[in-house]
């Protein structure tokens, strides 16, 4: 029985994390604790523990987080209700503890084999997803009920699915070395099947921040702006055409050009987009009573009433302002708002000094998908959700470890 080095069982939590990812938030939690033990296990047989501190204190990202933790722990300490805050202190410190772990554990070696890995994953969640809506395609069945989700939110479904594709197109755009055969058939096949998976989610969001990633990438992947285009076009005509096929679909995505203020009913296209508008009336009613550390993280629902005692669209109280920046800052203020802008501005100033450094595929899927998410941040709280934080900081990590490959 082969006996494996501490390296490959690394490798193999890494693997196992960049497939959860896509599907299941506790497999990726349990993956994310098993390469952390592993990698400390490493350190320890090197007797290297103690580089793991600079290591990550001399890092570009440091700052901004320990700001960002810190602002968090303050605002939960001043909320309405602190018990409720310090839990989101603690989800808040997850998401360092994933980064951190990727940025230490994903190294140049393994970019090939986890982008294969994570792109098979999303193929699969992919052809789980238009399963479940074939039967609407073609079809004059109206409704907005049946959407693609592979087992989760939908909208959550719809913006992991755009991360996944940014991948796609990135190793489809640059060149780089295969590591086997068919690989840009693979590839190819694979953007396919996640783009029509996108359409079919029906998520605006997602839909906007496939378009603001692919602006993006058409924009720093000079001299391959014309491939870029190549693709873009392709992906457009397919897109229209399976939109064109469900008429639930067209209404959903023009829904907004057309919508009547009142209309929050359940089965109606324009509902989304109307209870977004009083949530975010709300949110900015929360931050004017609380500017500067604002109501307390993940105490939004628990004080709905106080700011608002009617129902908003379908429920009575709602826990998500469906919109990241207005939740910030009805949650942390000012001072929250600013620590999240801060770090999202610093994260993508790394991913663009890491592309310019490596020209690296892996690189421009960081930089590409981190415009995409701050897009879907605005009609969804994205940043709080695993799945979403998570496959973003795996991007992170490979540009990390991206370096110019020689073809």
């Amino acid at each position: 029985m082969k006996k494996y080095t501490l390296d490959e069982l690394i490798f193999f939590a890494l693997a196992f994390f960049a497939f959860s990812v896509i599907f299941s938030v506790t497999a990726v939690e349990a993956a994310l604790f098993l390469a952390l033990g592993l990698l400390l296990t490493k350190k320890y047989q090197e007797k290297n523990l103690a580089g793991i501190r600079p290591a990550l204190t001399g890092h570009p990202l440091f700052i901004p987080w320990l700001v960002y933790l810190g602002v968090c722990l303050i605002t939960a300490l001043t909320a309405y209700y602190p018990a409720k805050g310090l839990g989101q202190v603690n989800s808040d410190f997850l998401k360092y503890v994933c980064l951190s772990t990727l940025l230490l554990a994903v190294k140049k070696e393994h970019l090939p084999r986890l982008s294969a890995v994570y792109t098979a994953a999303a193929a699969l969640a992919a052809v789980i997803g238009i399963g479940q809506t074939a039967h609407l395609l073609p079809s004059t069945y109206e409704t907005t009920a049946v959407r693609a989700n592979a087992f989760m939110n939908a909208v959550r479904y719809g913006e992991v699915m755009t991360i996944a594709l940014m991948l796609m197109l990135s190793r489809l755009i640059l060149p780089s070395k295969e590591v086997f055969k068919n690989e840009k058939l693979f590839y190819k096949l694979a953007t396919l099947l996640v783009f029509i998976a996108i359409i079919l989610s029906q998520t605006r969001g997602s839909y906007l921040g496939l378009l603001t990633g692919a602006a993006v990438m058409g924009y720093f992947a000079n001299p391959y702006r014309k491939k870029m285009a190549a693709y873009a076009a392709v992906l457009l005509l397919i897109g229209s055409a399976v939109m064109m096929t469900n008429p639930a679909m067209r209404q959903r995505v023009l829904a907004i050009t057309g919508q009547q203020a009142a209309d929050t009913s359940v089965n109606s296209p324009a509902a989304a987009i109307n209870i977004r508008l009083e949530l975010w009336k709300l949110g900015y009613k929360m931050f004017q009573a609380h500017p500067v550390l604002g109501v307390g993280p993940d105490n939004v629902k628990k004080v709905f009433k106080k700011f608002h005692p009617d129902p908003i669209g379908y429920h009575e109280t709602w826990g998500s302002l469906h919109n990241l920046y207005i939740h910030q800052a009805a949650e942390r203020g000012l001072l929250g708002l600013g620590a999240l802008l801060f770090l999202f501005g610093t994260m993508f100033v790394f991913a663009l000094k890491r592309f310019r450094a490596s020209k690296s595929p892996y690189a421009l899927w960081a930089l590409c998908a981190l415009p995409a998410y701050y897009v879907m941040n605005l009609t969804e709280i994205s940043f709080q959700h695993v799945h979403t934080a998570f496959a973003v900081f795996l991007a992170l990590a490979f540009a990390a470890a991206a370096e110019e490959e020689k073809i």
